[in-house]
């Protein structure tokens, strides 16, 4: 522990071992375990029975709410867990993770990353290599497998799942118990059993500020089966043909 300790509050059932750094302002409940590399900016708040092991970079003004479990081993399966020495789940800033959720350590990369502002509700899942940008809104009970991206401002529903190395459209909505088992582009409404495209996700484009003339192009464009246009002005089309160029997989557009 090092000498800036003094200035955090720092419950004395906490069980803290190994490489643990602080900024100012912490307070670690009751029952914590921070074991290994962890590294904590300022202004955190972590919750009784929350566990925080092997190498974790966590910024400032993030709450963790009770028995969070950070770090653990990505599961492998008959493969056997793996531990990467150097791997590390990377923390930003301003997010809340609420009770019993699961963030694993990565196994294919470096590194198993949540940016700042991400809500993650109760008892979610975020298996190894997982990203999750900026903005995005995870719901309770969400399982993200293996290397799953989920893009800037993105919300997943309760109950969704997702598989493996697939990414999630910035600015989408996934629909709760949706099963998702292809990409999902850029602002699309995706529910059901197989997951299927219900329309433009016109509250999300408000929310980013997107001219009243390209959201109604996209919405036209939602609704019907219409080949997206490589020469278009529309910038939310653009970005959804960039998508498509660099995940072939992903759940295109149809009419239903």
């Amino acid at each position: 522990m090092d000498s800036k300790s003094m200035r955090n509050t720092i419950h004395p059932s906490a069980i803290l071992e190994g490489n643990i750094e602080m900024g100012d302002g912490n307070v670690i409940g009751p029952h914590v375990v921070m074991r290994g590399n962890v590294k904590l900016g300022n202004n955190n708040k972590i919750e009784a029975g929350s566990t925080l092991v092997n190498t974790i970079i966590l910024g400032d003004d993030n709450h963790l709410y009770p028995y969070t479990s950070i770090g653990s081993l990505g599961e492998m399966g008959a493969k056997g867990d793996r531990f990467v020495p150097e791997g590390v789940i990377r923390i930003g800033n301003k997010i809340t993770i609420r009770e019993f959720v699961c963030v694993h350590s990565p196994v294919r990369t470096l590194e198993t990353r949540i940016e700042d502002g991400v809500y993650i509700m109760n008892k979610s899942y975020l298996a190894h290599d997982v990203v999750i940008r900026t903005g995005a809104v995870v719901n309770a009970g969400v399982l993200l497998a293996g290397n799953v991206q989920v893009e800037e401002y993105a919300t997943i529903g309760m109950g969704a799942t997702v598989h493996q190395r697939l990414t999630i459209g910035a600015y989408s909505m996934t629909g709760m118990q949706t099963p998702v088992t292809r990409n999902i582009l850029p602002y699309a409404k995706v529910v059901g059993n197989p997951a299927r495209i219900l329309g433009f996700n016109r509250v999300a484009a408000e929310q980013k500020g997107v001219d009243e003339k390209w959201m109604k192009e996209m919405e036209k464009i939602f609704a019907k089966d219409v080949v997206l246009d490589d020469n278009s002005d529309n910038p939310l089309m653009h970005q959804i043909n960039a998508f498509l160029s660099s995940h072939p997989g992903s759940l295109i557009l149809h009419k239903y």
